[in-house]
C-alpha cells in the first residue's frame, strides 16, 4: 500500500517545512488524535490544528526531520493502518543536531476526499516501570 506510505511521506515534509496547513490536510475533518504531550486527546481537526500550529510555529528557525523505521501497512479497500516508530530531530539552521526524541505511530486512515486521510492518530512512548518517566529514545527490542 504505496499510497497509504505517501502520507506518512507528506507528513514528513510537511513538517520539515513547518507548513502546519499542509501537515493538516493529512487528517480527516472528524480525526481523532491521542498524542504524546500535553492532552489526554484531541476530538477533530480543529482541535488537534491548535497543538500543531503551536509546535510548528514555535520552533522559530530551526527544522524538524521526521524519520520512520519499522514502517507497516495493514488492510486495504478504504480503510489502512500504518504503524511506525518515529523519530523527531531538531536541526539548526546550520544542520547541528540541537534535540532528537522518539515516540511510537498508529494511524488508521481512510479514503475519503479524492485521498487517505488519518482519521485517529495515537503516539506513545514507553513509561519505564522504576521511576514512571517516559522513555524518548528507543533501545533495541
Amino acid at each position: 500500500m504505496e499510497e497509504v506510505k505517501k502520507v506518512l511521506e507528506a507528513y514528513r515534509q510537511a513538517a520539515w517545512d513547518r507548513d502546519a496547513d499542509a501537515l493538516l490536510t493529512l487528517y480527516a475533518e472528524d480525526a481523532v488524535v491521542f498524542d504524546t504531550w500535553d492532552s489526554w486527546s484531541y476530538p477533530d481537526r480543529i482541535a488537534w490544528g491548535q497543538s500543531v500550529k503551536a509546535w510548528l510555529g514555535g520552533l522559530g528557525d530551526e527544522r524538524v526531520e521526521v524519520t520512520a523505521e519499522n514502517v507497516r501497512v495493514v488492510g486495504g479497500g478504504d480503510t489502512a493502518g500504518l504503524s511506525a516508530f518515529l523519530t523527531y530531530t531538531a536541526l539548526s539552521p546550520e544542520g547541528a543536531k540541537l534535540r532528537s526524541m522518539q515516540n511510537r505511530l498508529s494511524w488508521t486512515l481512510v479514503k475519503r476526499d479524492g485521498g487517505w486521510r488519518i482519521a485517529q492518530e495515537h503516539t506513545s512512548v514507553p513509561i519505564a516501570p522504576d521511576n514512571l518517566m517516559g522513555r524518548l529514545s528507543r533501545q533495541s527490542d
